[in-house]
């Protein structure tokens, strides 16, 4: 049988190594949001690049889980990884989750200051953008959420690879 991306990289099974990108970069993301959501105008400066973050952290949950699937598959797992397989389900559901609202946010701000600019220095709003707020906040929540999943997930799949008796 010849084995798929999912299966080995160069010989190694891609699962663990799949893994460790996210377990580094989708905590970080998440702090990075959080800062976000407390400063708009920094948010607003880096305009698509945190969405493209998200899908790319979307990208790499996908290869860890898919590969997780194809270690399953292959019988090269150890211990009772049903519960990890859940969690890593969810963990990917709710990436998801986080990358449409950052989305969102995004065209959000986008559009908030195309409106801006369009209207004249005196017709300006001085009033707070509610929606902009709210959607910055449940973003953070969501990238908070995806990130304590993904360390349950994490310590899930580790208690089973490495059960000890």
């Amino acid at each position: 049988m010849t084995a798929g991306v999912f299966d080995e990289f160069l010989g190694v099974p891609t699962h663990p190594l799949a893994i460790h990108a996210p377990l580094v970069l989708v905590p970080i993301a998440s702090i990075v949001a959080i800062v976000f959501a407390v400063r708009a105008d920094w948010r607003r400066r880096v305009g698509w690049f945190a969405p493209a973050t998200v899908l790319v952290l979307v990208a790499m949950l996908f290869v860890a889980k898919e590969s997780g699937e194809a270690a399953k598959e292959a019988e090269n797992v150890f211990g009772d990884i049903d519960r990890h397989q859940e969690l890593a389900n969810a963990t990917f559901v709710l990436a998801i989750v986080w990358l449409a609202l950052t989305v969102a946010l995004a065209v959000w701000d986008r559009w908030g200051a195309s409106r801006a600019r369009a209207l004249s220095a005196d017709a300006v709003s001085s009033s707070p953008d509610r929606i902009g707020l709210a959607l910055s906040v449940v973003t953070a929540i969501a990238a908070v959420v995806t990130t304590i999943w993904l360390l349950r997930t994490g310590h899930a799949g580790s208690e089973s690879r490495w059960v000890i008796g």
